[in-house]
């Protein structure tokens, strides 16, 4: 294993959770540049699929709504990898409705899968984790500024994530377990690919670096929080936002 990583865990495998989104797959395709044995998790696609399939990667599906179905796809996962050296937790769903037509079914649907479902797949990990292991989990720029464009539920469930992957780290950091949370700003991805053109044009205009993120660009975050390089980095959120907001 050449490179940042440590062979003691990267050689145990890493699994990427939310594989078949735009991020997932960029940080999907680094750890397999990597040589890093990979486990893929989504919902039932085509594009899991293909995936696994173009990176020679094994993969699970799993429904994010559902607790058992979490559960029984790190069980099965966990037959096929005894343990893992790496946890990347990048899946997750938006909803832009505003605060009059925002439902409790809907905001109760956006804490469900980003939220509830993060932390199932945390917990039913937690022992699959080989000591000395990483997960990163995923915010958003929404956590700090509000969700005027994404939506309350949305922004509010990222926060959460935020807290609890704090949490996680503190309570893992006898194992060595290290857990960081990335926070990207706006990223050029299928989730985003529908916003309006005058936008992203708003959003730019605002951002320093004058353009939305690339995948592969929070990818190379995302890889280099599991890897040995970041070995004293435990607890933090690292914006991924070309400079609108800076800490």
């Amino acid at each position: 294993m050449t490179g940042w990583w440590n062979p003691a865990t990267a050689a145990q495998g890493i699994c990427v959770v939310g594989a078949a989104g735009g991020i997932g797959m960029a940080t999907a395709r680094l750890l397999a540049g990597q040589g890093v044995p990979l486990m893929l998790m989504d919902r039932v696609s085509p594009e899991l699929a293909a995936l696994a399939g173009e990176l020679g990667a094994a993969f699970e599906t799993l429904d994010y709504r559902a607790p058992a179905s979490i559960a029984a796809a790190m069980a099965r996962a966990r037959a096929k990898f005894p343990a893992i050296g790496g946890l990347a937790l990048l899946g997750g769903i938006v909803d832009t409705a505003k605060l009059a037509d925002l439902t409790l079914e809907r905001w109760d649907d956006v804490l469900r899968v980003n939220l509830t479902g993060t932390f199932l797949a945390i917990h039913a990990a937690r022992e699959w984790l080989c000591d000395g292991a990483a997960i990163v989990t995923t915010s958003s720029l929404a956590a700090s500024t509000g969700g005027v464009i994404t939506g309350s539920a949305y922004a509010a469930s990222k926060a959460g994530i935020e807290a609890m992957t704090k949490s996680v780290a503190q309570e893992l950091a006898p194992r060595r377990i290290r857990a960081n949370c990335v926070s990207p700003g706006a990223i050029d991805t299928p989730m985003t690919a529908g916003h309006p053109p005058e936008r992203k044009r708003a959003f730019d205009a605002a951002v320093p670096l004058k353009r939305h993120g690339h995948a592969d660009e929070v990818a190379a975050t995302i890889c280099f929080l599991l890897s040995a390089g970041a070995g004293y980095i435990t607890g933090a959120v690292v914006p991924v936002n070309g400079g609108f907001r800076m800490e």
